[in-house]
């Protein structure tokens, strides 16, 4: 599959919602790319240098767009599935375009009864985003594939790190790394 790439320094994971300002002639191509077929277009995190792509990424479609107080273009974006970045190209104007393999997604696994904390804070944390709270289905709070992920997005944490755990076939290298977070807030 070939993709136009957005390169970020926050993450996105499949299921997840983001917002993005378009100012840039690059983007505002792949927006209107992304409007008029089904592909959608990739994200990708930067490393620490703000310049290297991280090469396990997602592919997103736009939700939702609005003009913003600014004038700008305000786009909503959700994930859709996780993929490997094998190559790229630059455009004349600066637009990355890769070619990209499908990577599984993590199955769905059932809360356990000593995994609610991860559940119940998180909650919480989404209160101050009502906007994208209501883009969830209750049913994901119950999955904990889905909770690692939603952690991923939004912990401070080096992109390299998350990329780890991004690239993992499964959950349990994000849920291993939130429980020694867990435990040393509890210690704090």
């Amino acid at each position: 599959m070939l993709l136009p790439l957005f390169p970020l320094s926050v993450c996105i994971l499949p299921g997840g919602f983001t917002q993005l300002r378009i100012f840039e002639i690059r983007y505002q191509r792949l927006v209107k790319e992304s409007l008029h077929n089904e592909l959608g277009f990739g994200v990708c995190m930067l490393d620490e240098d703000k310049q290297t792509l991280l090469p396990i990424g997602t592919r997103c479609k736009i939700i939702d767009f609005e003009t913003l107080e600014d004038g700008l273009l305000g786009i909503t974006i959700s994930g859709i599935e996780r993929f490997k970045l094998e190559h790229f190209t630059n455009e004349k104007d600066g637009l990355k375009r890769g070619k990209v393999t499908i990577l599984p997604g993590w199955d769905p696994i059932p809360i356990a009864n000593n995994q609610q904390k991860l559940t119940q804070v998180l909650r919480e944390l989404m209160t101050h985003y009502p906007t994208h709270l209501t883009r969830y289905n209750i049913e994901n709070f119950n999955d904990l594939a889905w909770i690692c992920q939603r952690w991923l997005e939004i912990l401070p944490l080096p992109a390299i790190d998350k990329q780890h755990c991004i690239a993992a076939k499964d959950h349990r290298l994000a849920l291993s790394m939130l429980d020694d977070l867990l435990q040393e807030s509890d210690l704090n």
